[in-house]
């Protein structure tokens, strides 16, 4: 992902570059770590062994949706479309155009080719990708910045260079784990020379500027909206937080919205490629991997926890 030949992949994919261009590293990390955690939403069951799952699943989270179609080389295949056009009474695509280095054609959908897709408006996930790894990587550099922040305590100001050094050295004696250090005035003509204040410092308070714990956490709040909206387990750090059964329940219904409805579409689309090539593809939620040991199974296919309140 961001290398030259993954974005030339992507470009033929027809995936806009304002998701690619001229991003941050940190932009970049959280793009691909979301991602990845996407990936692991959904378990693909039936998938032909010659089809490359991680592309695949690529295809769906990038371009929303993919054509099955039967070739003489290939066989049953599935390729991401170039284009959809054409449309039937009730608006839906009726041309689904293929272009591969390998292989182009348009073919006739439902005939020819039938179409799985992701969502019920032909859209990938890139967006909410995009748009939690913006927050996130704003997050990350400022608490970077609190990082660095936090290493400058104390600024010294000194009025000539000999005073700096003397600065310098009370630094060293300090950091070197002395209790006590000793200064001279400096010595005009033999004669001590009085300073009520031997030199300027800036101290700032930056316990009440240091506000790195309070991103840690923001972060961390990011990344549960983020696995509620796609249907992953969260982690609810706050421990104050007094949780009702209604209040959980609406929580639930909430986090498995989104990803319902892609189960539901690739279930639609799995039926219609069954009906026309023969295979029998399945989908099903990951989260069901994450129940614990010992958990009963609600009939919404989700953990029962029994009584949450506390």
């Amino acid at each position: 992902m961001f290398n030259y030949y993954s974005n030339e992949i992507l470009e033929r994919l027809g995936i806009p570059n304002t998701y690619l261009k001229n991003k941050t590293v940190e932009y970049q990390y959280w793009f691909r770590s979301l991602l990845q955690k996407i990936d692991s939403s959904l378990i693909f069951k039936g998938l032909p062994e010659d089809w490359v799952e991680d592309f695949f699943k690529f295809c769906l989270w990038a371009r929303g949706f993919v054509a099955v179609f039967k070739t003489q080389r290939w066989g049953v295949t599935f390729q991401p479309v170039a284009s959809l056009s054409g449309y039937d009474f009730y608006y839906q695509p009726t041309i689904v155009s293929i272009a591969n280095p390998y292989y182009n054609a348009q073919l006739t959908n439902h005939k020819q080719v039938e179409l799985i897709k992701l969502t019920p408006d032909f859209h990938g996930v890139f967006d909410i990708i995009a748009k939690y790894a913006t927050e996130l990587a704003e997050l990350s550099k400022s608490i970077q910045m609190q990082f660095i922040n936090a290493k400058v305590p104390m600024v010294m100001v000194a009025n000539s260079k000999a005073e700096s050094e003397i600065i310098k050295s009370i630094y060293d004696s300090v950091q070197n784990g002395e209790s006590l250090v000793v200064y001279k005035n400096k010595l005009n003509n033999n004669e001590i020379i009085p300073r009520v204040t031997p030199f300027g410092f800036w101290n700032q308070d930056f316990k009440q500027t240091y506000i790195a714990n309070d991103l840690l956490q923001n972060l961390e709040t990011v990344l549960n909206s983020f696995y509620m909206e796609i249907g992953l387990p969260t982690n609810v750090s706050d421990k104050k937080a007094h949780t009702l059964n209604a209040e959980a329940a609406f929580q639930s219904a909430q986090s498995q919205a989104r990803i319902a409805c892609w189960v539901n579409n690739l279930r639609e689309s799995f039926e219609r490629v069954e009906k026309l090539f023969g295979l029998k593809l399945e989908v099903e939620y990951a989260q069901n991997n994450f129940i614990a040991d010992g958990e009963d199974i609600g009939q919404d296919g989700n953990p029962d926890r029994g009584n949450m309140e506390s």
